[in-house]
């Protein structure tokens, strides 16, 4: 045997080996690209989740919004009894909007305008005057002012859920709302 013929011999399975070495390193970077995208579309079906939530919950509180301008005519009703709180009073504050379950009691939350199916719910808690007598000025702006008879201004803060499409993410969201009586 002519000693190329023993070298070919000798090479013969190392071609076999060197493929299936370089068919196995390219299936493991197959396989890790495949969960690098796995994860980011979860990460981005998770975003579209909060972000749709985050929008129910703004229209809950346009919602607590638009009750406080058309029904709020005496502040009775913050008796702490419904989903309407007295910051000022220890036995009517808001609980934690954070507690298991509050959002799903509809005694201590009202249910929004449903957006796209999901229903968001808010309360609202009156935080008593917007502004203290100490803080305003004398000045008189085309004959308005405090002193001229003037209806107080009153604060409140609502707070909105909404959860996402899927019930999965959820956002909770607080807006402070002036009020003139």
């Amino acid at each position: 045997m002519t000693p190329l013929a023993s070298l070919f011999r000798l090479q013969q399975g190392t071609a076999l080996l060197m493929s299936l070495i370089m068919l196995l390193v390219l299936s493991l970077l197959a396989i890790s690209g495949m969960q690098g995208s796995l994860l980011q579309e979860r990460m981005a079906a998770a975003q579209r989740e909060g972000t749709i939530a985050l929008e129910i919950a703004e229209s809950g509180a346009r919602d607590a919004e638009r009750w406080i301008e058309e029904n709020l005519v005496t502040l009775n009703d913050f008796d702490g009894s419904s989903w309407r709180y007295d910051a000022g009073a220890e036995n009517t504050r808001a609980p934690s909007p954070f507690t298991d379950n509050f959002w799903q009691d509809t005694n201590r939350t009202r249910a929004g305008t449903p957006v796209g199916g999901i229903t968001p719910r808010y309360f609202i808690e009156y935080r008593g005057r917007a502004f203290e007598e100490e803080q305003l000025t004398d000045g008189m702006i085309g004959g308005y002012s405090h002193d001229t008879g003037a209806g107080s201004a009153f604060a409140f803060r609502t707070v909105a859920w909404a959860p996402g499409p899927s019930g999965v993410g959820q956002r909770i969201i607080e807006v402070y709302y002036n009020r003139q009586l």
